[in-house]
């Protein structure tokens, strides 16, 4: 059985963007709703070439983009804050004229699908978080870390080519030796390291994630059926999240993963596919908020003020001070310049043409 793989590139608000669509075979049953695919931070729509296909054997259009900042999409002079984000994903999928349509978010895609189902209410007919940011606050130390020093947007694009190379044979992800290459490659790319720096100072601060599931679930006029999916020994996101999220929510689907780590969708790819083809075919219920829940952090928040009137958030400006005085000239790179003193088209955000899937 052939999938076909296409790769396109078109001009939106946020600039070029680029996506990958896996289309069933020509005899095969065409009729199922088609499967929007949103990757996470550092990575790009390949790290969906091993669910896709499955996806798409079972009749459904495929699509993935390289999120703006990501892969072979631009690099705008943009806030990257999760709101943003969804927007352009909601032009995107305007664009596609998907009008009825799964969503599946994996990390900080996560985060995005969660609140485009707000951009696109009632059009989200499955929504699917994978290892998936806003379910719980905590999230790795060197995140936090960068996220308040701001040195990322300071880091050369070398910096940024060999750092995701070594992030990912850390992280695992059954990623090969080409697809490291072409993550590393992608992400040296001038501006990738504004793009990631802007999103972590939104998105994240020293005390973990800054946004939950519950700042934005009753803004959602009806929750659409929800499925969790993550890996126990994931090192990015606590595994028990998944399990947290029925605090909130009543009537989520969650599956675990005892070997897989933050890349479920491609290091459990045999559980996974048939689990999520089940959860997308099979009539669901839609989740209802339990009452009285609450954000963990607004929770925190309020428990503070309460004990003290003088409580204050961590203060972070000294930290970010502290680090950019002191680490930014080891990291600064001057934009190459080409024979009359202009910066090069490459310092400037151009992309090279996309790559076949």
């Amino acid at each position: 059985m052939s999938i076909r793989c296409r790769s396109h590139v078109r001009n939106f608000s946020a600039g070029e963007v680029h996506w990958e669509e896996w289309n069933p075979p020509r005899n095969g049953d065409t009729d199922r709703r088609p499967v929007v695919l949103v990757h996470g931070l550092s990575d790009s729509c390949r790290t969906w070439n091993r669910l896709a296909p499955a996806l798409a054997a079972g009749g459904r259009r495929v699509v993935a983009l390289d999120l703006p900042g990501h892969g072979h999409s631009a690099r705008p002079d943009a806030p990257y804050t999760v709101a943003w984000y969804a927007s352009v994903v909601a032009e995107w999928i305007r664009f596609l004229g998907l009008s009825d349509f799964d969503l599946i978010g994996h990390s900080f895609g996560g985060s995005i699908s969660m609140c485009v189902a707000i951009e696109r209410p009632g059009r989200v007919h499955r929504l699917g978080l994978v290892a998936a940011g806003g379910i719980g606050s905590e999230v790795a130390l060197p995140l936090r870390f960068a996220a308040v020093t701001g040195l990322l947007e300071l880091a050369a694009p070398v910096l940024m080519g060999v750092g995701t190379h070594a992030g990912m044979l850390v992280l695992g992800g059954n990623f090969n030796a080409e697809e490291r290459r072409h993550l590393a490659r992608v992400n040296a790319r001038p501006g990738t390291a504004r793009a990631l720096s802007r999103t972590l100072r939104h998105a994240i601060d020293l005390r973990g994630q800054r946004e939950h599931l519950m700042d934005i679930a009753h803004r959602i006029p009806e929750i659409p059926p929800l499925a969790v999916y993550w890996g126990d020994r994931d090192p990015v996101i606590p595994a028990r999240h998944a399990a947290d999220i029925d605090r909130y929510l009543d009537g989520v689907a969650v599956r675990r993963f005892a070997r897989a780590g933050h890349y479920p969708h491609r290091e459990a790819v045999a559980d996974l596919a048939p689990d999520l083809v089940r959860f997308l075919d099979a009539p669901q219920r839609a989740p209802r908020l339990r009452a009285g829940a609450r954000a963990p952090r607004a929770s925190a928040a309020a428990v503070a003020r309460q004990a003290s009137p003088r409580w204050q958030p961590w203060p972070e400006a000294p930290v970010r001070h502290w680090a950019q005085r002191s680490l930014a000239p080891l990291l600064r790179q001057p934009p190459r310049r080409d024979s009359d003193g202009a910066a090069s088209p490459a310092d400037l955000g151009s992309r090279p043409p996309p790559v076949p899937c």
